[in-house]
């Protein structure tokens, strides 16, 4: 058995070896959920089951020219939705596009803190971000300055008393979103957290097990979203893989919420 395997190291750089390998890796992405299409990667069964515990506020942090808000609102009738865009240009786009009266539009960016930064614009108007994202075979086509809120203070501003769904895609900000909103989390608040977690991630250097020691420190459960379902499970560095795309944090007291979201 030693000598097979010995075998197998010497030999495994041909030709053979490296196009299994990259049929694994492919089969491991796949497998993974490496999949930004709303209505394929599980964000849309996240929405629908949200739905059936009538929901009466979520937000779109992240929320771009407005196709998650407009779902949201689409599967959750009784709720308030409040759409964050920084970008002005795009911001004006997703007000112009209109669609539904229960969408709130909020032109400014979530974060750990009031202030204001300099975004980096890609090369189209939904990829957008605080950060110089690495190994990327594109570079930003502009910058502009936004401006940025602390979650806690836009909830005590807005009197916001529960928050049903709070959905963060920030392009590598989403860690730096959750920091805002540390008090309401402490709360118990919010219930739900969905946020996304992918290559971005080598840039910030934000890892996956930074995301489990927060999160669970205020009481939450963490898992991966999946096409039907919500694999919860404890932390394990073998998913610290920067595949993707989106995870979802549950307040641990949110028991039918749970089971609704691990039910298949």
């Amino acid at each position: 058995m030693n000598r097979l395997k010995r075998y197998f190291k010497r030999n495994s750089h041909n030709s053979f070896f490296k196009g299994l390998a990259g049929f694994g890796r492919a089969l491991n992405r796949f497998y993974e959920n490496r999949n930004h299409d709303t209505y394929s990667n599980g964000e849309l069964t996240v929405l629908k089951k949200i739905a059936q515990s009538n929901p009466s506020i979520i937000i779109d942090g992240g929320a771009n020219i407005g196709n998650y808000s407009l779902l949201a609102a689409q599967f959750n009738a009784n709720s308030r939705i409040y759409a964050f865009e920084p970008v002005e240009s795009t911001y004006n786009e997703m007000c112009e596009r209109g669609g539904d009266s229960k969408i709130i539009p909020i032109n400014k960016g979530l974060f750990s803190d009031n202030i204001s930064r300099e975004i980096n614009i890609y090369n189209s108007s939904t990829h957008s971000s605080l950060y110089d994202i690495k190994g990327i075979s594109y570079s930003e086509n502009e910058k502009c300055t936004i401006d940025l809120v602390r979650g806690d203070d836009f909830v005590r501003e807005y009197k916001i008393a529960s928050i049903d769904l709070l959905k963060l895609d920030l392009e590598g900000a989403e860690y730096d979103a959750l920091l805002g909103f540390e008090d309401s989390l402490k709360k118990g608040i919010i219930k739900a957290v969905q946020f996304e977690y992918g290559y971005i991630n080598i840039t910030t250097k934000k890892l996956l097990v930074d995301f489990y020691e927060l999160l669970e420190k205020y009481n939450y459960v963490l898992g991966k979203i999946f096409p039907k379902y919500v694999e919860f499970r404890d932390y394990k560095f073998k998913y610290e893989d920067f595949i993707g795309p989106n995870f979802i944090a549950i307040n641990k007291n949110e028991t039918e919420l749970i089971k609704l979201m691990a039910s298949k």
